[in-house]
């Protein structure tokens, strides 16, 4: 009788299955999720991998109301207004490209659910989702529904819980090989036939003592390989798996035949070793990982207020009740109370949606939303978190990178392990004709030593190890793909005001009369409100003579143009002459022009180029430069002979103007960095290969940018672009250690010259050598 297997889970039926569509279930769970899937045509779930799915827990309706207590619940909720809630779930089940596809198209099952990102590494999904509409139980009974029950519980605890379930396994296997090795030295000896009864009764102790093994000790490789042979893929615990059975049978064969233990000391031995070579490797991967976490370089900061002074400060340094002040743009960094007299939030940096919500005088801010409108004070009620501000940052692109990461991985491992399969079965042939008993040795080690985590691990040790070091030089990366990105890169086009050069506001001429005190508090107002390089030279230069804080009404920024505000009834305007409606000068100074109650005033600034600028772009060489500004032609002879070709500079150029100009670069062929500052050439930077915004004193969040550079460190550009393609020659030192690795020891193998306990040593000593390789190679680099 032909078994068949579920068509979602991919489980043996057992008994008469359920058929439905032509497709046999196990359950009627399966049958009730591919239902739900195929009626909101999510039927490609299928075609990704077949039998994907996971089976759905029994449970009944009212399993997650606890979460529903407001106590509870406020615990795991990161975020909420009015109508909308963000939470990050793990979600142990994830384990395919299947399961990421259908993830984030949960609000196609369920329109009440926003959004959802999922990020596979570390099993977990961000959700924004209707909390007027939704309640927490009713999504964790969805996820539940369809096969990717939630955890809600304690991550360390769990965590140290598999930590001690280890050290129990290490000990079973550490004490069972320890005793057969003790009870099998007479065999090691050579006296085998002096006491016949003494042998077999110390074979079946040391058959006893290794069912705890088999079953406990090694049950992790076991149960993975079990999952992805029922999955009809291939991972490294395979050939393991493989091996021990394969051992452990031909063990068991001669003990009940009266031929000896067998081969019982190296099976304990070997599952010994494994585990001790799992428990290094995820310690030395847990601190390297650690280290190579580039949100502990992030220098995100903002403005604080002690006595009436202002500061910049980083956000650890935030205290409870810490008053700080955000401009337009701005992204809070963390959960903080409004007092300023009411702010208009955008929250699609959060939920995705980008409808601004109303916050008056006292309401709770969550961390993540960006100021839309005139600076706010704010009061801190909650210490910030780093971690949760990159992975907002991060978050747009992750899934998909992530994503391919793991269909590359698994191709590697599905290719490598189908080729050691063949090689392990061509030896065993060679070796029948041979010496027959030299094949359990001979297949066992060649499955064991070989090891495509090695060849796995280096890229992304390699690129996370360049992303922490180029963190700590002040180039801050979105994800490890940017680095691949940047390698490729052919041109690179520059902003002018404040990326390669730094605005001084030198004078301020008066149009009319006086400039009255009232009216200097509110122009300060109004430009410190801004983000922009002008509007901060300007609030730079009028704060000296401030003479009381003002608030402002109808704030608003048009990018590139300027800004405007409302004062006892009176409109305030910074910006170009076009935007302020005057007449234009013909002068070709970079002049900002205000006005107010009848009156004009004029910033003049004179461009000064960074320090370095000069000895960057002539470092820069390999590259095909640019430069875009929307200033006019003043500084064209200042920055002709920095670059090779004229007509490489752009002047009088529009943010859009600016995008297009990126375009047509990208359709000639070309990968273009761009490198600006975040608020006005937001466009070009997303349309680049690579965005690169500049941060100086105030460190904004860019979501339309992959990197970040501090404004001092923009003359070395071009040795963090080495250190960047130093990552190519990295990657290609450790995958030649990695194949020199495998073949000698398969070459070892094969001719029956290593064994399978020194095979169990080497396996997880080769992906540590790498990883520990990778990182010397990164951070011995000067």
């Amino acid at each position: 009788m032909t078994k068949e297997n579920c068509f979602h889970c991919g489980d043996e039926v057992i008994g008469k299955p359920i058929i439905y569509h032509e497709h046999a279930f196990c359950c009627s769970g399966c049958k009730g999720v591919y239902q739900l899937l195929s009626e909101n045509n999510l039927g490609s779930f299928y075609q990704l991998e077949k039998g994907a799915g996971t089976r759905p827990s029994a449970n009944s309706s009212d399993k997650y109301n606890y979460l529903d207590i407001e106590n509870i619940r406020s615990k795991f909720i990161e975020f909420e207004d009015e109508s909308m809630a963000r939470i990050n779930l793990h979600l142990p089940s994830i384990h395919c490209s299947s399961c990421i596809y259908l993830l984030e198209n949960i609000a196609k099952l369920e329109p009440r659910i926003v959004s959802c990102q999922v990020n596979f590494t570390k099993r977990e999904a961000s959700i924004v989702f209707q909390s007027k509409e939704m309640t927490l139980s009713q999504l964790a009974l969805l996820l539940d529904n369809i096969g990717y029950a939630p955890n809600f519980g304690n991550r360390e605890t769990a965590e140290k819980k598999e930590g001690k379930q280890m050290l129990y396994k290490l000990g079973i296997a550490g004490f069972a090989f320890g005793s057969i090795m003790l009870w099998s030295f007479p065999e090691y000896l050579g006296i085998k036939d002096d006491n016949p009864e003494f042998r077999s009764f110390t074979s079946y102790l040391s058959l006893i003592i290794s069912i705890p093994v088999i079953f406990y000790s090694a049950r992790d490789f076991l149960i993975s390989a079990y999952k992805a042979i029922r999955h009809k893929s291939l991972n490294l615990d395979v050939p393991i798996t493989i091996g021990i059975i394969a051992l452990y049978a031909k063990s068991v064969h001669s003990i009940l035949v009266g031929e000896g233990p067998g081969y019982m000391d190296s099976f304990a031995g070997f599952i010994f070793f494994l585990l001790i070579g799992k428990w290094f490797q995820s310690k030395t991967y847990k601190m390297l990982s650690f280290e190579r976490d580039y949100t502990s370089y992030f220098p995100l900061a903002l403005t604080r207020t002690k006595n009436g002074i202002e500061e910049i400060v980083e956000i650890d340094t935030l205290e409870l009740e810490d008053e700080i002040i955000l401009r337009n743009d701005e992204v809070l960094p963390c959960d903080s109370q409004l007092t300023s007299d009411e702010a208009h939030i955008d929250y699609s940096f959060v939920t995705g949606e980008s409808q601004l919500v109303k916050k008056r005088k006292g309401d709770f801010i969550y961390a993540g939303g960006r100021l839309e409108g005139a600076r706010v004070h704010m009061l801190v009620k909650k210490e910030s978190n780093r971690s949760q501000l990159t992975r907002l940052w991060n978050e747009l692109k992750v899934a998909k990178k992530q994503s391919t990461e793991n269909d590359y991985q698994s191709k590697l491992s599905f290719y490598f392990l189908f080729a050691l399969l063949l090689v392990a079965a061509s030896a065993s042939v060679f070796w029948y004709f041979q010496d027959s008993r030299q094949i359990i040795n001979i297949v066992v080690s060649i499955l064991i030593v070989a090891c495509p985590c090695a060849l796995a691990l280096s890229a992304p040790f390699t690129f996370g190890n360049i992303m922490r070091v180029l963190g700590r030089k002040g180039l801050y990366l979105k994800n490890t793909t940017v680095i691949e990105k940047m390698n490729q890169i052919t041109d690179i086009v520059f902003d002018k005001t404040g990326t390669l050069t730094e605005s001084h506001s030198l004078s301020i001429v008066q149009d009319g009369d006086d400039v009255s005190s009232e009216e200097i508090n509110t122009l300060y107002a109004l430009s410190s409100s801004s983000t922009h390089p002008l509007s901060r030279a300007i609030a730079q230069f009028l704060k000296p003579i401030v003479t009381e804080h003002v608030d402002i009404q109808d704030f608003s920024e048009e990018k590139g143009k300027g800004v405007f505000c409302r004062f006892n009834d009176e409109e305030y305007w910074i910006g170009s002459p076009s935007f302020c409606g005057i007449e234009k000068n013909e002068s070709l100074e970079t002049i900002s022009y205000a006005r107010f109650n009848n009156k004009t005033a004029s910033f003049v600034f004179n461009s000064q180029i960074r320090p370095g600028i000069a000895y960057l772009l002539s470092h820069l060489n390999k590259y095909n430069l640019h430069l875009v500004s929307g200033d006019n032609e003043k500084d064209a002879e200042l920055f002709a002979p920095l670059f090779k070709k004229a007509s490489a500079l752009k002047f009088n150029c529009s943010p859009k103007e600016k995008l297009e100009y990126i375009q047509e670069l990208k359709k000639s062929g070309a990968k273009v960095m761009m490198i600006g500052d975040g608020l006005n050439d937001s466009g070009a930077l997303a349309s680049a290969d690579v965005g690169m915004a500049i941060s100086e004193e105030i460190f904004r969040f860019t979501p339309s940018s992959d990197a970040i550079i501090d404004g001092g460190k923009l003359n070395i550009l071009n040795k963090l672009l080495h250190i960047s393609d130093y990552s190519k020659k990295v990657i290609a030192i450790c995958m030649i250690f990695s194949i020199t690795y495998n073949i000698i020891g398969l070459s070892f193998a094969i001719s029956g010259n290593l064994s399978p306990l020194i095979a169990a040593i080497l396996m997880p000593m080769s992906s540590i050598t790498v990883v520990f390789l990778s990182t010397f190679l990164v951070l011995s680099k000067k």
